[in-house]
């Protein structure tokens, strides 16, 4: 079997994608075992021991056990409750350094139930986009929305640095089948962790 995923597999995920506004090739696509594997594929591919990732607090503590094993530093950026849980832009400008190497976004949020709207969406985009981080848009949630399905990240910008990570776990309501997906977005900045991704996808047993 193809360590990436069956293509088949990666064609469904691409298609679905393509109907919700983010068109990517089936390429572009690794299978993973649920949206966790898929985060520890492209942390691992993205940041070396001493880098820093910009995380949400509260925060899903999958991303501090992962960068923890990697040796990297979690930097917490606040999400403000007075405010509906939306991050604190401005707070999370302060705490880029030349290490930070990724921005993680959970939308909608686990564990606040936030979800952002444009302006916050876009506001994170242009402070990847300045300081050239890569997104990791954690987006497992999307189909849960209290008023319906939350649009892909990258709908707002097509060729932001993202990296999307979902799942058939929440959505389709099938948490025992560990099958999850990353999406890694089209823009040629993201070929190399791509191609890092796909020698780690390599590792595993298909």
């Amino acid at each position: 079997l193809p360590s990436a995923g069956l293509l088949q597999a990666r064609e469904a995920v691409a298609a679905d994608y393509s109907a919700r506004g983010v068109a990517v090739s089936a390429d572009r696509i690794l299978i993973t075992d649920g949206t966790s594997e898929g985060i520890d594929i492209a942390l691992n591919a993205l940041v070396d021991e001493g880098d820093d990732v910009l995380v949400p607090v509260p925060n899903y503590p999958l991303y501090t056990a992962v960068l923890a094993k990697i040796n990297a530093t979690p930097k917490y950026y606040r999400a403000d409750p007075e405010r509906g849980w939306l991050p604190d832009i401005d707070h999370l400008r302060s705490l880029i350094t030349p290490r930070t190497r990724a921005l993680v976004v959970i939308d909608p949020n686990n564990p606040t139930g936030a979800i952002y709207p444009s302006s916050t969406r876009r506001a994170l985009i242009d402070l990847a986009e300045q300081h050239n981080l890569t997104i990791l848009a954690d987006e497992v949630y999307a189909d849960l929305g209290f008023e319906g399905s939350v649009p892909l990240l990258a709908t707002l910008e097509p060729d932001a640095p993202i990296i999307s990570f979902s799942s058939l776990s929440k959505g389709y309501l099938a948490p025992g089948w560990r099958a999850g997906w990353m999406v890694v977005g089209k823009t040629p900045r993201l070929d190399n962790v791509l191609a890092a991704a796909m020698k780690l996808a390599d590792g595993r047993l298909c």
